[in-house]
């Protein structure tokens, strides 16, 4: 008896020794977000809660499922993905083929904001567009505008008014649409160059709808507008010359309409343990493989005033 006491120590001692070199991994399940590295999440329909995985399939920890309303709108340049555009995008096959890997091509939905999981939204948004691309050479006039003041008997001092600056106001048709979110409204900017030597480049936020052949306009006014002095000599007149000079510049634009988040793949039978698995566009996908394009015409017309000269 004594031995196999001591056997039975000298084995426990061993076995304590190896947990202590190898030890089991601790699980994470008190999470409060998702986290950044998060490349794969699996629903726990018992604990209700969601597990993260990175890309090689470590375990992250688990999160308790939010229960609150989906949000559908995430601003004035994004919208909610719907699961049929998800399926459109030019890295879709790339992305079922990793479901297809992790998990197997069996019966599944593919489902994008899912009411079961609000804080894993997918989005569509509208980027900026840059510069357009000018088309041949600015169409430019140029004018000016001349007022007469004096005085009699003394000298004076007339006060005028005086505007300086550049208006902008551009027009952009739609001359293809992107392939996802057809129809929706985007606020985004468009850069304008500079237009020979007239006006500075700027940019202006435009409202765009993401069909083919709308057309929708957006100004965006630099004038300023001050009170100037002028001393004008005895028995002198003034004349006060203004100068002004519009121009209408076209060109052409694209807008990217890119993807991020979530996309889930909803199985009829549980596939390693849940019903319920989730791929993360942002860190399986490129840029350009989570992105369709809309491209536009534009017409830009800009009226630029310059300094007075007063000569009397």
């Amino acid at each position: 008896m004594a031995r196999l006491s001591l056997s039975f120590v000298a084995t426990s001692l061993a076995l304590a020794l190896l947990s202590a070199a190898n030890p089991v991994p601790e699980y994470r399940w008190d999470l409060d977000v998702i986290p950044r590295e998060a490349s794969k999440l699996a629903f726990d329909e018992e604990l209700n809660r969601i597990i993260a995985f990175d890309a090689s399939g470590k375990h992250l920890g688990a999160v308790e499922r939010r229960a609150v309303a989906p949000l559908t709108r995430r601003g004035g340049s994004c919208a909610a993905l719907s699961a049929d555009d998800a399926q459109k995008l030019p890295g879709w096959e790339k992305l079922k083929q990793q479901a297809n890997d992790n998990w197997g091509d069996h019966k599944r939905k593919i489902v994008t904001n899912d009411d079961d999981f609000p804080t894993q939204p997918a989005s569509i948004c509208a980027q900026d567009a840059g510069d357009i691309t000018i088309d041949g050479d600015s169409d430019c006039t140029s004018s000016t505008q001349t007022l007469s003041t004096g005085v009699t008997d003394t000298t004076g001092i007339a006060t005028v008014s005086q505007t300086t600056g550049t208006s902008f106001t551009s027009s952009q048709t739609v001359t293809q649409e992107s392939s996802i979110s057809v129809g929706e409204t985007f606020d985004v900017k468009v850069g304008i160059p500079e237009v020979v030597d007239v006006s500075s480049s700027t940019s202006l936020t435009a409202t765009f709808s993401n069909s083919l052949s709308t057309t929708t306009s957006s100004t965006s006014n630099q004038q300023t507008t001050q009170t100037v002095a002028i001393n004008i000599p005895k028995d002198s007149t003034c004349d006060i010359t203004y100068s002004q000079t519009s121009c209408t510049t076209k060109g052409s634009g694209q807008v990217p309409f890119t993807a991020t988040g979530w996309v889930w793949f909803e199985y009829d039978s549980k596939q390693q343990g849940h019903y319920k698995w989730a791929l993360n566009m942002d860190d399986l996908l490129s840029d350009d493989e989570r992105s369709s394009y809309m491209k536009f015409d534009s017409v830009v017309s800009t009226d630029t005033k310059g300094d007075y000269n007063a000569s009397c």
